[in-house]
């Protein structure tokens, strides 16, 4: 809270206030003439207390408007006081003081009207103040005041709402798009644009909510200053519109705060005149954030897309829009993530199958081939074996196989009807032996007799033979 210094009477007249600027402290009277000291002696800090207390200690006429009252519970309520007529551009003068209840009732009855506390806010009112220093546990000096006294009560005036009502009649008639129906909630807001006085609460309250956003990247806030109260407030609003209108069409504005604090209802005319509320209208998704609760609605407010009753309010809202958006993004990134998966792992178990069908058929084929070597190789030590026993036992004998002139050969079934058990044209011929009345397999030479009969099985067929007995002369 400000804290303002109070008029204060002299015999040398009333003391001017001290410039904004001037931090110097007042100079501390020796004696009842006002002589001072010079500016450069070193004072100590309670001398300097000890004069502030003597000069806010009285009682003040003031005339105010009531911006806020807050309820204290049994002990009354807390009034803020501001200008009763406001000009300038500044921030204006804030005083919070203090309504006793039983001081309050007192004043009813003298008032003669059945007034609620509440009922204050907005009306400008004329009050004897009570005020004094106090310290503070932790805060330092301050000053406190309490209503000893409400001398009148003004009347709400009604000169805001007609102009109010006039505005919006007019932009109907020009069938322009007002409130809620213009607002488009932005997918991904980051440039944000704020019209605000360069100093004062409400710019306060909006980088307080806003600045850690700023900071980490999340929006670029675009400041624009402006002027609510005074003579140039419309004009100054006006260029404030335009220039967010440019900064819209060169960015792409995701949203425009309009926030000013609180402050009595002639501090908001030029909020409801034509030629600023027109302005207003062509910038997109305009928020307004005027005042505090007990503050009238002003033709901006309806005019704009959003209307929030405080400048944090307002600030909070940007604030849900970018965590909204953050919700969304990490909610994609999870969909994308699971879909990602979910494609994976079922490209994974189809090129799995592929693999195990086709590690399942090469070993078919390993198989099949690895059977067929191994029964060409068993024909071939067989044959090889059949040839090495006949050669064998020719050289040892001298026994020939004659042929019967009348046996016609016979062929003998399993062998050579398949074209995958034919062999290669180089493999060697082999014959199988079996004696003709037993059909037993003649493996050795002493197993031969004279005359005996035998079929030579071959692989093209099998003939019949008698072993005829001759001999060999050797020289």
């Amino acid at each position: 809270m400000r804290h303002h210094r109070f008029f204060h009477t002299t015999r040398g007249g009333p003391v001017p206030p001290a410039h904004p600027g001037d931090v110097r402290p007042p100079p501390i009277p020796l004696d009842d003439a006002q002589a001072t000291r010079p500016a450069d002696e070193v004072r100590e800090l309670r001398d300097l207390l000890g004069w502030l207390r003597q000069r806010l200690r009285g009682e003040y006429t003031v005339r105010a408007s009531v911006l806020t009252v807050e309820p204290l519970g049994s002990d009354g309520h807390l009034l803020l006081l501001g200008e009763a007529d406001p000009g300038g551009g500044g921030e204006p003068p804030r005083l919070k003081v203090w309504l006793a209840a039983a001081d309050f009732a007192a004043f009813r009855d003298a008032i003669g009207e059945a007034l609620d506390p509440a009922a204050l806010v907005n009306r400008r009112i004329v009050v004897r103040l009570q005020t004094s220093l106090r310290q503070r546990y932790g805060r330092g000096a301050g000053v406190q005041a309490r209503v000893t006294a409400v001398i009148s009560v003004g009347a709400v005036s009604i000169d805001g709402e007609i102009e109010r009502e006039r505005t919006l009649q007019r932009l109907r008639r020009e069938g322009r798009r007002l409130g809620p129906e213009t607002w488009v909630v932005p997918e991904d807001p980051h440039h944000i644009a704020l019209i605000a006085a360069e100093f004062g609460d409400a710019l306060r309250d909006v980088e307080h909510v806003l600045r850690p956003l700023e900071e980490n990247g999340l929006i670029r806030l675009h400041r624009i200053w402006a002027t609510f109260e005074g003579p140039s407030a419309e004009r100054s609003l006006g260029e404030a519109f335009a220039r967010a209108g440019e900064l819209h069409r060169e960015h792409g504005l995701s949203a425009t705060l309009v926030c000013r604090g609180g402050g009595p209802v002639e501090g908001f005319q030029a909020l409801n005149a034509y030629a600023t509320v027109r302005a207003a209208a062509e910038v997109p998704n305009l928020v307004a954030g005027l005042g505090h609760a007990g503050t009238p609605l002003t033709a901006l407010d309806a005019v704009a897309a959003r209307s929030e009753p405080t400048p944090t309010a307002a600030a909070m809202l940007v604030r849900r829009l970018v965590e909204a958006t953050g919700a969304r993004a990490e909610r994609a990134l999870t969909a994308y993530d699971g879909a990602l998966t979910e494609d994976l792992e079922a490209a994974g178990r189809i090129a799995l199958a592929g693999a195990l069908q086709g590690f399942a058929a090469s070993l078919g084929d390993l198989a099949e081939l690895a059977d067929r070597r191994l029964r060409q190789l068993n024909r071939g030590v067989e044959r090889s074996l059949l040839t090495g026993l006949a050669a064998a036992a020719g050289m040892a004998t001298g026994a020939t196989a004659e042929i019967e002139p009348s046996a016609p050969p016979v062929e003998v079934l399993g062998f050579g009807d398949g074209d995958d058990d034919e062999d290669p044209p180089w493999e060697p011929g082999w014959a199988l032996v079996t004696a003709a009345d037993t059909g037993l397999v003649i493996e050795r030479y002493r197993e031969l007799k004279s005359h005996m009969p035998l079929f030579l099985h071959f692989r093209d067929g099998t003939i019949f033979v008698r072993v005829v007995p001759t001999f060999v002369t050797y020289n």
